[in-house]
């Protein structure tokens, strides 16, 4: 864990502090809390940016999705994920939006 100095005005302080005492926590546990639910979701972009990132680096690093429900010990009922056959390229490019190719040009 990292050590952040924030100045706040004396009656913000205060505040906190009595707040804090109410709750029985700390005044750092409040602010995090704060952050977290203020900025959630900017913050769980950056995480998954970060995460893409080191995957991209290391893909030996990487599970495969059966790899992970096979370690969770999760058993899908019906067919899985990897026993679906995968669509041709050119299935899956006829059916991007608005009749756009992979490239951005429209298709005739």
């Amino acid at each position: 864990m990292k050590k952040l100095m924030v100045y706040l005005d004396e009656d913000m302080h205060a505040d906190l502090r009595a707040l804090a005492f109410q709750k029985k926590t700390a005044m750092a546990a409040l602010v995090r809390y704060a952050l977290d639910k203020t900025f959630e979701d900017e913050l769980d972009a950056i995480a998954a940016e970060r995460a893409l990132d080191e995957a991209a680096r290391d893909p030996g690093s990487t599970m495969t999705l059966e790899e992970y429900l096979e370690q969770r010990g999760i058993d899908l009922p019906g067919s899985t994920y990897a026993a679906r056959p995968a669509r041709s390229r050119k299935v899956a490019e006829s059916r991007r939006p608005y009749g756009r190719a992979a490239d951005g040009k429209a298709r005739r």
